[in-house]
Formats: structure tokens, sequence, C-alpha cells
């Protein structure tokens, strides 16, 4: 493998080392020693991360026809829930075992007199994909703000299903 450790630094807090790798492939991550002093990554979740966001970037810019800031969080570190030996499998493969520690958050310039239809047009498909996660929309104007739990998108079906999911931005 071809990774290169880009930085390396010292946790006073918690008294250990963490270093920022970056794959071949540009996947940044982070190494270091648990509680019981065993190295541990966040590889597969910052694979996940980069996959989820280019997606998802890609089909709101189809949707909106413009781009949009796109911040995904898989917070499992790769233990315990997964197991994987070569390859990381797609999130898909995996999205269920970690919806409820994943988020999708979509800034957006969403339509001012059609932004429902584009908002379930995109859970539709992200349910589609199987991308389990909690879901957020956010115009770019901060005047729409949907917050959606993992849980709950399998049961949007309509726009009308997206209003008690609005939150209101004081």
């Amino acid at each position: 493998m071809n990774w290169k450790i880009d930085s390396v630094d010292y946790d006073f807090k918690n008294d250990k080392f963490i270093a920022n790798v970056i794959s071949d492939s540009g996947i940044s991550f982070l190494v270091e020693e648990d509680y019981y002093r065993q190295m541990m990554d966040n590889y597969a979740s910052s694979v996940w991360r980069d996959e989820l966001k280019t997606a998802v970037a890609q089909k709101v810019k189809q949707v909106t026809g413009s781009d949009a800031e796109v911040i995904i969080n898989v917070s499992h570190m790769g233990r315990d829930a997964l197991t994987y030996h070569d390859e990381v499998p797609r999130y898909s493969k995996v999205s269920q075992k970690l919806s409820s520690e994943a988020s999708i958050y979509i800034k957006g310039n969403f339509s001012a007199t059609h932004y429902l239809q584009e908002m379930l047009e995109i859970k539709q498909w992200i349910v589609e994909k199987k991308y389990d996660a909690s879901l957020t929309f956010k115009s770019e104007k901060e005047k729409i703000y949907f917050a959606i739990p993992a849980e709950d998108l399998k049961n949007i079906k309509s726009v009308e299903d997206l209003n008690p999911y609005r939150l209101q931005i004081n």
C-alpha cells in the first residue's frame, strides 16, 4: 500500500499519539491507540463518508441544478458491529447496523416553490440506495430546515409526510 502519514499529533489529555494517514486513493483517516493501547483506525468510516458525500452531492446537483454543501458523519471506528478483511464493504451493505451513528446534512439551493418535491426526490433516492442515516436539509438562505431521523426515512412517501420534520429557525 502506498499510504502516507500526513501528520502525527500527541493528545496530551488522553496520553496518546494520533496519526492522520492518506490512502493511495486519497482517503484521509486517523490511526490511534485505544484505551488498552491497541491500534485502531477510522478507515472504514472515512471510506463510507467519501462514498456517501460523492454520491449525495451528485444527486443533489442533478435534482436542484446546483452544487450543495454535503456533510457526512459515520462515527463508527471499525470495531464490534462489523468485520471486513480485504475490502471495506459499500455503505449500503452495512448501513442498517450503522444508521444510528450516521448522518447526512445537505445545505443546498432548493427551489423556493418546489423544495418539498426536491427533498422528497433526494430522500427517496437515499432510501433506494440503502444509505440509512439521519437526514437534514437546509436551504442556502437558511429559511428551510428539515431533520429526519434514520428510522423514519422509509415512512415518508409524499411531500405532506415531510411537514412534521420541519424545524423553525430563529
